[in-house]
C-alpha cells in the first residue's frame, strides 16, 4: 500500500509556483498594478482604427476616433469646475430675482394709499362733472367717498406696520432695505394682488369676515372632527 501511494505521488505533476505578485508585499503589488494600467492606456492610445468600423475615409475616421478617445480620457476637473461655476451663477441670479420680487412687494404695500386715493379722487371728479339734477339722485355719494378715504388710511396704517423693519422679516435673509426708501408706482398686477391680500385679512381675521370664513372652513373642520374625534386622538 505504501509503495502504491509513493508511485501515485510521483506520477502527479508538480504544481506551478504561485505568481510573483502573490508573494510581493501589498504596496509593491499595488505599484505594479498601477504601472500595468498606465501601460495598457498607452497601448490603447497606439491602437489603430478598429477594423470593423470601416467607412469612406479611414484616415479621417481614425483621427476622429482617437480624438474622441482623448476627450473621454481627459480629467473631469475642468468640467466639474465649469458645472460648479454655472451653479453659482444660477444661484446668484435666483437670489437677485428674489430680492427684486421682495422689493416690488414692499413698494406695493407702501404705494397702496397713494394709488387708492387717486382712484377715489378720480371718481369724485367724475361725479362732480355730472349735472346737478343727476348728482341730487345720489345725495350720500360724496360722504360715502369720505368714508372710503378713512378706510384707505386705516388700511395703509396696517400695511405700513407690516413692512416696518421688513429687512428682518425673514430669519435667514437680509435685503438691505428698511422700507423707508422712495415709493414708486406699482404695477396693476401687484396692486391687484395686494387688494386680494387685504380681502384675505378681512375674511380670516375680522368679525365681518366670519360668515365667509365659516362657509369656507367650517365644512373642512367638521369633517376633520368627525373622522378624528378627541376621544380617540
Amino acid at each position: 500500500m505504501s509503495a502504491a501511494c509513493a508511485v501515485s505521488r510521483e506520477a502527479q505533476p508538480a504544481l506551478p509556483p504561485p505568481p510573483r505578485g502573490d508573494r510581493d508585499p501589498p504596496a509593491k503589488a499595488m505599484r505594479r498594478g498601477l504601472r500595468r494600467g498606465r501601460e495598457e492606456e498607452q497601448d490603447q492610445e497606439r491602437l489603430p482604427w478598429p477594423a470593423e468600423s470601416g467607412g469612406g475615409d479611414p484616415e479621417g475616421e481614425q483621427e476622429a476616433w482617437r480624438s474622441s478617445e482623448r476627450r473621454r480620457r481627459q480629467p473631469q476637473e475642468p468640467r466639474a469646475l465649469a458645472a460648479a461655476a454655472a451653479r453659482v451663477e444660477e444661484e446668484a441670479e435666483e437670489e437677485r430675482m428674489e430680492r427684486e420680487h421682495f422689493r416690488r412687494i414692499i413698494n406695493a404695500f407702501r404705494y397702496y394709499g397713494t394709488n387708492m386715493h387717486e382712484r377715489v379722487n378720480r371718481t369724485e371728479r367724475q361725479f362732480k362733472s355730472l349735472p346737478a339734477n343727476q348728482q341730487s339722485l345720489l345725495p350720500q355719494f360724496l360722504p360715502h367717498l369720505d368714508k372710503i378715504r378713512k378706510c384707505i388710511d386705516h388700511n395703509q396704517e396696517i400695511l405700513q406696520t407690516i413692512v416696518n423693519d421688513c429687512v428682518h422679516m425673514f430669519e435667514n435673509k437680509e435685503y438691505g432695505e428698511d422700507g423707508g426708501g422712495k415709493i414708486t408706482p406699482a404695477s396693476t398686477f401687484d396692486m391687484d394682488k395686494l387688494k386680494s391680500t387685504l380681502k384675505q385679512f378681512v375674511r380670516d381675521w375680522s368679525e365681518e369676515g366670519k360668515p365667509e370664513r365659516d362657509s369656507c372652513y367650517q365644512p373642512i373642520i367638521s369633517e376633520i372632527v368627525k373622522n378624528f374625534p378627541k376621544e380617540r386622538w
